[in-house]
């Protein structure tokens, strides 16, 4: 089989895009043909090309032409979408379908039905728009980019296809990496057919496991208001508990003058993957707060890998990941004395089934071989 990959990447590297490169290696070592397509945000350098790449935004006759013609020359069996805003735009679907080639999507945020994809508004979680094809809340909030003129370009295209039915109509597989980010679409607007849905979850290297822990709990992530990094702070200084924090954002300097008057937080910064490595092998925890609705949790199924169970919220997809007292602890969001008592728990809880359970759980849904197996399942069903 021969896939072509089609995706938008960021602008600053993100995780669809180490998502979509981990999907190719996947694919290609279990000997299957994968192409690539691929734009960049940073082509948008210049205000004329942001200009042009707004007014686009509903529907690229640019780039439907050069995909067309990439894939005329490919002759792929199958095209995988990932991103395709702000530059691709929905245009690849026609693209596709003109050609009458199957095409699968991978939904991996909430771009079609909130402009700024996150869900997430002034400090938690805002469905406004979801319900209605015109997301004017959107507009009326500057959601896009904080401005709200440039807002109304995504709520135009959500629209747009909206009306045209371009979701149900132009695309034969939606990915869904949860039940959960599947249950927040069927509350939306978009009616996706039941025979278009399938959910296959991300995936992460197996490197090895180690279930004889050290006395620390960890944080991977964004040192930003929304990743919830400050309650895990308030909770781990509250009950005692040593926490290394490994990231950087805004918050950074904040976190390190917390880190300055107790000893008992640990702020390491930026961390590359050997060394995130031996971090999440040896904690006797991963704790994650974040008040949004999260697209999946890398970090947990990584933490999972290693055999370290995870502290998480009951909320979003962390808690449907997590499950209470089997691989991890489930606390009330925002309830840092909750959070507090859960980390203590944790001393009294059976940390060897925890983990083993962590372990278990990474072995069983998100190995690289699993996934290879989910997504050749995805695209038979519709060449």
């Amino acid at each position: 089989m021969h896939i072509v990959q089609i995706h938008n990447s960021y602008k600053d590297l993100g995780g669809e895009d180490v998502v979509v490169a981990r999907e190719k290696e996947i694919l290609e070592d279990a000997s299957y043909t994968v192409s690539q397509y691929i734009v960049s945000n940073a082509e948008v350098d210049t205000l004329s090309r942001k200009l042009k790449t707004a007014i686009s935004l509903p529907y690229s006759l640019y780039q439907k032409n050069e995909i067309k013609a990439f894939l005329k020359k490919q002759v792929p069996d199958i095209v995988h979408v990932h991103n395709f805003l702000p530059i691709i735009t929905p245009a690849v679907f026609y693209a596709c379908k003109e050609l009458k080639i199957p095409v699968v999507v991978t939904l991996h945020n909430f771009r079609v039905i909130c402009s700024n994809g996150l869900l997430y508004r002034d400090g938690g979680v805002c469905e406004d728009c979801i319900m209605s094809k015109w997301g004017l809340p959107a507009v009326k909030y500057g959601c896009y980019q904080d401005s709200k003129m440039t807002s109304i370009f995504p709520v135009l295209s959500n629209a747009l296809h909206s009306h045209l039915n371009t979701w149900s109509t132009h695309i034969d597989k939606v990915i869904f990496l949860s039940a959960f980010s599947q249950s927040i679409f069927r509350k939306s607007h978009i009616n996706f057919k039941e025979q278009q849905v399938a959910i296959k979850p991300n995936f992460t290297e197996d490197n090895g496991y180690l279930y004889d822990k050290e006395e620390y709990v960890l944080y991977v992530g964004r040192l930003s208001e929304e990743k919830g990094i400050l309650n895990i702070i308030k909770a781990c200084i509250k009950s005692e508990t040593r926490i290394k924090v490994a990231g950087t954002g805004p918050l950074k300097e904040y976190v390190g003058n917390l880190a300055n008057n107790h000893n008992n937080i640990e702020v390491l910064g930026f961390q590359n993957n050997e060394q995130l490595s031996k971090l999440y092998k040896k904690a006797k925890a991963l704790v994650t707060a974040s008040k949004m609705y999260e697209s999946f949790g890398l970090v947990i199924i990584e933490s999972f890998s290693y055999g370290t169970p995870v502290i998480a919220p009951a909320f979003g997809n962390a808690g449907e990941l997590v499950t209470d007292k089997y691989n991890g602890l489930h606390y009330d969001l925002n309830n840092v004395e909750d959070l507090e008592n859960t980390i203590n728990k944790l001393n009294d809880a059976n940390q060897e089934s925890l983990r083993r359970n962590a372990r278990k759980t990474f072995l069983e849904k998100y190995t690289r071989e699993e996934n290879v197996s989910r997504l050749m399942k995805i695209y038979k069903s519709v060449v």
